[in-house]
């Protein structure tokens, strides 16, 4: 049965009254799943333009007991994380330290974290180097680094998706690593081999797939059983918006093939959670609308499920 979620990030933050406050925003719209942003603890902003805070730069216990009061919360209010989003980017060009530091530090805390909130996948987006080295060397960094993972992996229990991500090159919007689907084939089905054992699979982003201008269900069909979570979200085809479905279009012109998606989604046999990553969304409107806005995401949410089973 499908579940529906949505991202923590613009709804639980400390300034907003922390976890209990923010899980019972969840609950109360009629979410049971999260997903929970752990990058929202390091932003990524701050990584690409090296301002490091120094939360990772803690004690694995320590970080632990942190997230203890999170885990209290959602389990009191009888929310499931169905997926983490870890900090990003792991590699930032020109930079060694702090690529050597998210490599070393802030993904492999990130992975304990995610077993001690019981979070089944781990997003993790795969280094960009296509467009500067080329696809083979941009294949064999990703393969080195995250086949280095795989035994703190199994100790966790705790395994990894990639996204279909884009890049920005001379102004235009391109296909970044795993937009095409047979590139995402081969990096989970290659990684898994390595691991002997289905660790890694793909987190499909609906508007990423929308920036690159690629067929929805060819992609969704092509990846299969890879497919693991969703990014469901939406723009306007030209900036990475993040807003929630049906914010674009006229009525009789969507936006977003969301037909589709959920044809693709039903074919392939998704089971898993229907997650909404709309925190622009969240943001974009007062403070004292938050569950009606989240009301009104569960809601597309519950359209959705409907259109999927068919």
């Amino acid at each position: 049965m499908l579940k529906i979620g949505v991202q923590t990030k613009g709804v639980i933050s400390i300034e907003d009254g922390g976890p209990w406050e923010g899980f019972k925003k969840i609950h109360d719209a009629g979410f049971d799943r999260v997903d929970f942003n752990l990058d929202a603890f390091l932003q990524n902003s701050d990584i690409y333009s090296g301002r490091i805070n120094s939360f990772f730069d803690k004690e694995l216990s320590e970080i632990a007991d942190y997230f203890a009061e999170y885990k209290k919360a959602m389990d009191y209010y009888n929310i499931e994380p169905s997926q983490m989003h870890a900090p990003y980017p792991v590699r930032v060009q020109a930079k060694p330290e702090i690529t050597y530091y998210m490599q070393t530090q802030v993904i492999p805390k990130s992975i304990v974290v995610a077993e001690a909130l019981g979070v089944p996948w781990t997003v993790i987006h795969p280094f960009k180097l296509q467009y500067t080295h080329g696809r083979e060397h941009e294949r064999k960094e990703n393969i080195e680094y995250f086949g280095m993972l795989i035994s703190l992996m199994k100790r966790c229990g705790v395994k990894i998706c990639f996204e279909n991500l884009y890049e920005s090159v001379g102004n235009r919007i391109v296909e970044g690593v795993c937009a095409d689907p047979e590139d995402a084939i081969w990096y989970v089905d290659t990684l898994n081999d390595m691991a002997g054992e289905e660790l890694f699979g793909m987190c499909l982003d609906t508007g990423h797939l929308q920036l690159v201008k690629r067929d929805c269900y060819d992609y969704i069909t092509r990846l299969g059983s890879r497919i693991k979570v969703l990014h469901l979200h939406e723009n306007d085809s030209i900036g990475d918006l993040h807003e929630m479905p049906f914010t674009f279009g006229t009525g009789k012109e969507r936006s977003q093939n969301w037909e589709a998606i959920f044809q693709g989604l039903h074919d392939i046999g998704f089971d898993g959670t229907l997650s909404f990553e709309t925190f622009p969304c969240m943001n974009a409107f007062p403070h004292g609308m938050k569950v009606d806005v989240l009301t009104a995401i569960h809601g597309i949410g519950e359209y959705f499920a409907e259109r999927i089973k068919g």
